[in-house]
């Protein structure tokens, strides 16, 4: 696992539901030892039922048919996600809800096995375990923990960005 590139990985979807889909994956590629940036990329997500969209989610991740134009398809959005990624280790905040998506979208695509590390990070259960014993901690949000530790969050609801804040938190954990 030590020798495995770690990929902070964010997504945003239409929603919540089970019906809702992905519309967005960003995501760094990094070297484990160094913390150097390999690779990053964002990618904009054409949702196929759009009609089903919460409208509160749309808003949130400022979702509209002008930003995303150069959207893709969920199809080729994981093709380049796993030909860029495979093999690695996945990490993100909050991760087992961003694997609940990653997981479904790569099942209903025909992948019957996900092409990663079968072990994953999660950087909120990182900071749950290093600061739930500090006064100061309410809650361990993305937002939350950005304050905490003076990490700007700029861009919020953006997948790349996202997944950037989530490197910056677990490289602050370290």
């Amino acid at each position: 696992m030590i020798k495995r590139d770690l990929v902070f990985i964010d997504l945003e979807t239409t929603g919540l539901r089970i019906d809702h889909e992905i519309t967005e994956i960003g995501w760094l590629r990094v070297d484990p030892k160094t913390l150097e940036i390999l690779e990053s990329e964002n990618i904009k997500i054409k949702p196929t039922n759009l009609e089903l969209a919460d409208k509160k989610a749309l808003e949130i991740t400022n979702y509209s048919e002008e930003n995303w134009s150069d959207a893709i398809s969920i199809e080729e959005a994981m093709k380049i996600f796993i030909s860029r990624n495979q093999g690695c280790v996945l990490v993100g905040y909050n991760f087992f809800y961003d694997w609940a998506w990653l997981y479904r979208t790569l099942n209903q695509l025909g992948a019957a096995n996900p092409p990663f590390y079968y072990h994953k990070l999660d950087v909120l259960s990182m900071a749950y375990i290093l600061l739930k014993d500090l006064p100061n901690i309410e809650n361990f949000s993305l937002n939350n923990i950005c304050d905490f530790f003076n990490i700007k969050r700029e861009n919020a609801h953006n997948a790349f960005y996202d997944a950037k804040f989530t490197f910056e938190i677990y490289k602050k954990l370290l």
